[in-house]
């Protein structure tokens, strides 16, 4: 199944933490699909996707920080918005361990201010809350995770990202409730990866960067396994729960996986194996000494999305790495950051869906 232009074309979209990786892929998705995006985030860091692609000229760029609750409920308030999509928050486990106030704050209460906002909105609306894969209790053996599974941590990140799904179940239960018109969920992705991320301490930048100088890459967690996949999966999978929960809110209105096949749920050193290969390079493992913990076995279980809003991944893994080497490599020969991030798109929205019948 593909996200409707028909549905987007026109709809009045906030989108948080518009100016990060996910948020310039949705930003740029969203307005391909005749969408009016308002982006409502921290100043943009310099030499990043939405900068190089100059995203600021094609939505209504808010710059603000989520954690101020006045000035949040005033930009949605005069935007009105008939979709919100919340992917603002502090993203990074090395960060959380190096920031543990900050990012508890920004994920739990930011997302607690955010839904506060919404508690007298008079008109049909849907809130997709964007969490993570990492906000469930670690478990032992190569178990993949359903939606009712426990939540857990045992990082700041995690914890964070737990606690946020507690928030969306509290406001959700205690004040949208029994609401014919507004509906609140909450997504779990995998490990996305694209062309564009350029986060410091996360793989496919790290290398990227190294196969464009033609070195190798130092791995901090080798055998660590996660549910890797394409941005656009990932974001499809939102729109796709976006248009439900917008017409049947009370239905839709819980938490959902949005993960890869599982033969593309490899670890990291394979992942890394497999860049280099479609280059043509050979990669002898460099190891890299890291103070913290992360979980070592990380798998989703997406049933729920493909049963109920026949969601399903549309790149393998091996697509994936494809279409990455092709965003780094363009971008490294001078292409037009929009121009080839766009083209993407378009490919995967035309091409990728065609066994669906898809076309955009």
């Amino acid at each position: 199944m593909k996200a409707s232009a028909d549905f987007w074309s026109g709809k009045r979209v906030f989108l948080t933490g518009h100016t990060g990786f996910k948020g310039s892929w949705m930003s740029l998705m969203l307005t391909t699909l005749g969408a009016q995006v308002r982006g409502f985030s921290l100043e943009v860091m310099p030499k990043q996707l939405f900068d190089l692609a100059q995203i600021a000229s094609v939505v209504e760029h808010r710059i603000g920080d989520i954690n101020n609750a006045e000035l949040i409920k005033k930009e949605i308030m005069e935007f009105k918005p008939d979709v919100i999509f919340h992917l603002a928050a502090q993203s990074l486990v090395a960060t959380g361990y190096q920031d543990p106030l900050s990012t508890l704050d920004t994920n739990i209460m930011g997302t607690a201010k955010l839904l506060d906002s919404l508690k007298d909105w008079p008109l049909p609306l849907a809130v997709i809350v964007v969490s993570s894969d990492k906000c469930y209790q670690p478990s032992d053996g190569n178990y993949s995770f359903i939606e009712s599974d426990r939540l857990g941590g045992f990082d700041p990140y995690s914890c964070s990202k737990a606690g946020c799904e507690l928030v969306v179940n509290a406001y959700r239960a205690s004040f949208f409730g029994n609401s014919p018109q507004i509906g609140i969920a909450s997504v779990r992705a995998g490990n996305v990866i694209g062309g564009g991320d350029y986060a410091v301490n996360r793989i496919i930048p790290d290398t990227m960067a190294a196969i464009v100088r033609r070195k190798h890459v130092a791995l901090r967690h080798p055998d660590a396994v996660r549910p890797w996949q394409h941005v656009l999966d990932a974001l499809h999978g939102y729109l796709l729960l976006a248009e439900a929960l917008y017409q049947q809110p009370q239905k839709y209105a819980e938490a959902w996986n949005f993960g890869p096949l599982a033969k593309d749920m490899l670890t990291v050193g394979e992942l890394v194996q497999r860049c280099y290969q479609h280059m043509g390079m050979q990669y002898c493992f460099e190891s890299q000494f890291s103070q913290f913990k992360e979980t070592e076995i990380l798998l989703l279980d997406s049933t729920k999305a493909r049963e109920s809003l026949q969601w399903q991944p549309h790149w393998s893994l091996n697509q994936t790495i494809e279409k990455i080497l092709e965003w780094y490599l363009g971008v490294a020969d001078g292409a037009d950051v929009r121009l080839l991030t766009q083209a993407q798109i378009h490919h995967y929205m035309n091409s990728s869906l065609s066994e669906t019948g898809a076309c955009l």
